[in-house]
This record gives C-alpha cells, sequence and structure tokens, in this order.
C-alpha cells in the first residue's frame, strides 16, 4: 500500500528521486578485525563465555542485578535520584501555582 502511493505522488515533486524506506541504501558498518574473526572461526573467548553463561543463568534476578553488589547499589540510586528530581519538579510547579 505505501509503495503504492509513493509511486502514484511521484510526479507532483520536483525532484528527480524520491526515497522510499525501499530504495534507501543499507548503512554499511565496519567491525574489528577481531570480531571478525570470531565470526569466522565461530568461537567465542572464554571471557565472553563465561559473561554469557552469568547474565543468561535462571536465577530469579533481573538483568541490571546480575553484576552483582554494585548493580544493586546502582539500582538504588538511580530511583532515589528520580524521586527527588520528580518531587523537585512537583515543588517547582506548586511554587509556580500558589505564588503567581
Amino acid at each position: 500500500m505505501q509503495r503504492n502511493l509513493l509511486t502514484s505522488l511521484r510526479p507532483l515533486f520536483r525532484c528527480s528521486q524520491v526515497l522510499t524506506p525501499l530504495s534507501a541504501s543499507p548503512r554499511l558498518f565496519q567491525t574489528s578485525s577481531l570480531l571478525q574473526a570470531q565470526k569466522k572461526s565461530g568461537k567465542l573467548s572464554p571471557k565472553i563465555a563465561k559473561l554469557q553463561r552469568k547474565y543468561q543463568e535462571n536465577n530469579g534476578k533481573p538483568v541490571f542485578l546480575k553484576g552483582g553488589p554494585m548493580d544493586v547499589i546502582l539500582y538504588r540510586l538511580t530511583w532515589v535520584l528520580a524521586i527527588i528530581g520528580i518531587l523537585g519538579d512537583v515543588w517547582l510547579w506548586l511554587g509556580y501555582i500558589i505564588y503567581n
């Protein structure tokens, strides 16, 4: 449907070519030689395999808390700062409403 609509509207545009998502050229990404070598060999380094086992283990924890105690501290600090920010915003708007 979308392609038919664009092709029917093409004469209305002054430019010579209308780029559609299907006609746009895809981006080319470059990867490091190490990643290319791993893709060709199909093997993971022992460190990556260990991290995959750690983070894919089904132990009931969400993935953002599986990193250990530092992840828990950062998670809770983020919550505290977000709540402080929301309360500060409410305080600001109430100040504008009440005193103006």
